[in-house]
C-alpha cells in the first residue's frame, strides 16, 4: 500500500531567535492541507482565503504522511514570505532560525 501524503500550510507571524538561540514565531496557525502539492503552492502564491490576515508574514509547506507522527522529510518542506505587492506567499530559503524545528502543523 502506498503512503498517503498531505501538504500542510502553516503561517507564522515572524521568525526570530530569542536570547538563548531558541526559535520564536509569534502567533502561528495551520490553515489547512491539500493532497496535491501543486494546489497547495497555488493557494500560497495566491493567498487563498487571506491566510496573511495582515500579520502572518511567513508560511511553511510541509509534507505529512497519513497516521500518527507522520511528519515527512524535512528536506521536502518549503518556506515562504508574504509579498504585499503580489498578495501572495513566495519561496524563500529556509531561515537559519528553524533549522532544528520539525512539525510546524502539529508540533
Amino acid at each position: 500500500m502506498e503512503d498517503k501524503m498531505y501538504w500542510f500550510i502553516t503561517v507564522l507571524e515572524y521568525i526570530e531567535e530569542d536570547d538563548l538561540g531558541w526559535p520564536k514565531f509569534g502567533t502561528t496557525r495551520c490553515c489547512g492541507f491539500y493532497t496535491d502539492k501543486e494546489v497547495a503552492l497555488k493557494a500560497l502564491h495566491e493567498n487563498w482565503t487571506d491566510m496573511w490576515e495582515t500579520c502572518y508574514d511567513y508560511a511553511v509547506l510541509e509534507p505529512y504522511y497519513e497516521g500518527i507522527s507522520g511528519v515527512g522529510d524535512k528536506e521536502d518542506r518549503q518556506f515562504f514570505e508574504y509579498d504585499a505587492d503580489k498578495d501572495g506567499y513566495f519561496e524563500i530559503d529556509e531561515p537559519r532560525e528553524v533549522r532544528h524545528v520539525v512539525g510546524f502543523a502539529f508540533g
